[in-house]
């Protein structure tokens, strides 16, 4: 499958010159001749693409040329926004609109049996963000808990399994609002699948613990993480139940952690670990470290992109795993080996941290680590890099008033700045802000991701 990727990914990108304008100029700036590189070039001489060099430069109709026919196209979606001023696009037909339900299909059946067990989806994802399905029924509601609690309530009992897919700060406000109306999730045997940001284990084991999935993930309910790319395509990347079981298992297995380039990089945070179809994504890692550690570099070669976007870099940080070891860290923790390609993702660049600051994953799990007071949290943060006059501190959204909450709360804050301090972020302040506070930026409003670094 992987040699056929790379042969995929060569035909890719002779499609893009013949069809985008956009594309033929950036290869003509850097001297190729797409004639003369399909017959000896190596698919490393081709420039790598960003949304600034792209979006940020061409119009839509030179990006797509050929490919941009308004009678034929059936969706369009935008990135988040969220790394600066520019906004990527997904343009996609109709052909390859009616094609769509089969690729969300087979990773649901692979990870619910949905062909085998009635199933009610509910997506409240943000951003208009929308996907059909011929296996199982949708309910698109986006950032509405109201509707999805009232649809969870009123429709989720008649199916067997219930399926909602979010984000890691909407799902805590989805959770308050269940509770107060009285949702079941046992009862609904409902599974959740988040996207839109990295999800870290402690985050994953209060969420699994709040709706009663056993933290085995051994049953038939999941707590997952989906990563996609506005302009490239939806869950692009997918936890199975076999790379959620390794990383599971690497928190306690330093030597695995080694094997795999990790040593002295993560702290309490592991990288996710995804599994990727290759034959929809090429996948390569741009300019690796030593360890293998580099930008994700993304080619989606199946179907017929009204935008094509060869080598389109992703800002994020992964690396690919071999065969030899996933072999050697199936064999060593005694989990089974997925069956498809693996690609362990740190997430954004600008969200890795350094030395002095910790990372957004690093923050995230020592929240997590302190469960009983996530209840009271939005799960917004802000970290503040620190200055010869002030220290780096981290500020918390509560979800209350801060008067209103309780001593055990503070206390919890000084409990944080201890364990950083444990990870070696020495004189970092954890603080809290109330839920109507705008001070830190942006409100958080559940409709675009959520940038945890002040700029």
């Amino acid at each position: 499958m992987l040699d056929a990727a790379a042969e995929r990914a060569r035909l890719f990108a002779a499609r893009a010159a013949a069809q985008s304008p956009a594309y033929r100029a950036l290869l003509a700036e850097q001297g190729i001749d797409m004639a003369q590189w399909r017959r000896t070039g190596r698919w490393s001489d081709l420039p790598i693409l960003t949304k600034e060099a792209t979006f940020g430069r061409f119009s839509l109709m030179e990006l797509a040329g050929s490919g941009l026919d308004p009678a034929d196209m059936a969706d369009v979606l935008t990135s988040s926004g969220r790394g600066g001023k520019t906004l990527g696009f997904r343009l996609t037909g109709r052909k390859e609109h009616d094609r769509g339900w089969f690729g969300i299909d087979l990773g649901l059946q692979d990870a619910f049996d949905v062909d085998g067990k009635t199933t009610l989806l509910v997506n409240c994802l943000p951003m208009g963000v929308v996907f059909s399905s011929r296996a199982v029924t949708v309910a698109n509601v986006s950032v509405r808990e109201d509707m999805a609690c009232a649809i969870l309530r009123n429709v989720g009992p008649f199916y067997d399994q219930v399926i909602v897919c979010t984000d890691p700060l909407f799902i805590l406000r989805l959770l308050d609002e269940g509770q107060a109306a009285g949702i079941d999730w046992n009862q609904l045997s409902a599974s959740f699948i988040l996207g839109e940001e990295m999800l870290v284990e402690a985050q994953r084991e209060y969420l699994a613990t709040r709706v009663g999935i056993s933290t085995d993930f051994n049953g038939p309910r999941l707590v997952a993480s989906s990563f996609g790319v506005g302009e490239l395509g939806l869950n692009l990347l997918f936890e199975t139940r076999e790379s959620i079981q390794i990383r599971r298992h690497l928190r306690t297995n330093p030597t695995l952690q080694v094997a795999l380039g990790l040593s002295g990089q993560c702290g309490v945070d592991l990288p996710a670990f995804f599994c990727f179809d290759p034959l929809r994504s090429f996948i390569e890692i741009l300019q690796p470290d030593p360890a293998g550690w580099g930008e994700i570099c993304i080619s989606v070669i199946s179907g017929r992109s009204v935008i094509p976007l060869p080598r389109y870099a992703t800002g994020d940080i992964g690396r690919l795993v071999t065969e030899d070891e996933l072999q050697t860290i199936s064999t060593a923790s005694g989990c089974s080996k997925p069956w498809l390609p693996v690609l362990m993702v740190w997430g954004r660049r600008s969200d890795r941290g350094s030395q002095k600051i910790p990372a957004v994953e690093t923050v995230k799990s020592v929240i997590y680590g302190f469960p009983r007071i996530v209840e009271r949290l939005t799960g917004a943060f802000k970290v503040f890099e620190g200055t010869s006059d002030r220290p780096t501190s981290i500020v918390i959204q509560s979800n209350q008033p801060l008067e209103s909450l309780d001593d055990e709360t503070r206390r919890t804050c000084l409990q944080m700045e201890k364990a950083f301090e444990n990870l070696g972020y020495e004189g970092v302040k954890v603080e809290l802000t109330g839920p109507r506070e705008d001070s830190w930026g942006p409100k958080l409003d559940y409709e675009r991701k959520f940038s945890y670094c002040a700029r």
